[in-house]
């Protein structure tokens, strides 16, 4: 059973941690309660690409200024409580409005939250969201795996290529 939050006052995804160990989070506010999912880096990326696309296929334009003010406001703070983990998203433009309804379900599908969400508030959160998963560690030119702070052993070298 979906349980339905309504609009969302604040919505934002970003990490916490240093890279190689960060924790990817989703922030929504509703009805002044916080409710904290945690989800995977691709996730983080998945929604972000897919929000400007079903904005830009709906034709709509999120206000600059607003989008803007909003991008101002998205760090995140250490959560007070995690709701659940992730496994699924989906996004639809609502009818007859600009506003976007997002469902997110547990990784045991036995939980699901759904909110709705301003253009802005999407548009802020995916620019963020690209800026979040961009700061991740660097990738090897070889085997296009992520090099962590010390060594790294390339396997497309047979582990002899330290970066």
């Amino acid at each position: 059973m979906t349980e339905h939050l309504g609009p969302a006052e604040r919505f934002a995804v970003g990490a916490i941690g240093e890279p190689g160990e960060r924790t990817f989070y989703i922030h929504v506010v509703a009805d002044t309660v916080s409710y904290w999912f945690i989800a995977e880096k691709g996730q983080i990326a998945a929604l972000a690409d897919y929000a400007l696309t079903a904005l830009a296929q709906a034709n709509i334009l999120p206000d600059p200024d607003g989008m803007n003010l909003i991008l101002t406001r998205l760090n995140l703070s250490e959560p007070d409580e995690v709701r659940f983990r992730v496994g699924a998203m989906s996004m639809a433009v609502q009818p007859e409005s600009d506003l976007m309804t997002l469902e997110l379900v547990s990784v045991d599908g036995e939980e699901s939250f759904d909110f709705v969400i301003a253009p802005e508030q999407l548009q802020a959160a995916a620019i963020r969201g690209f800026e979040v998963v961009d700061k991740g560690r660097p990738i090897c030119p070889r085997c296009q795996l992520p090099m962590g702070p010390g060594d790294h052993q390339c396997p497309a070298s047979n582990g002899h290529h330290s970066g």
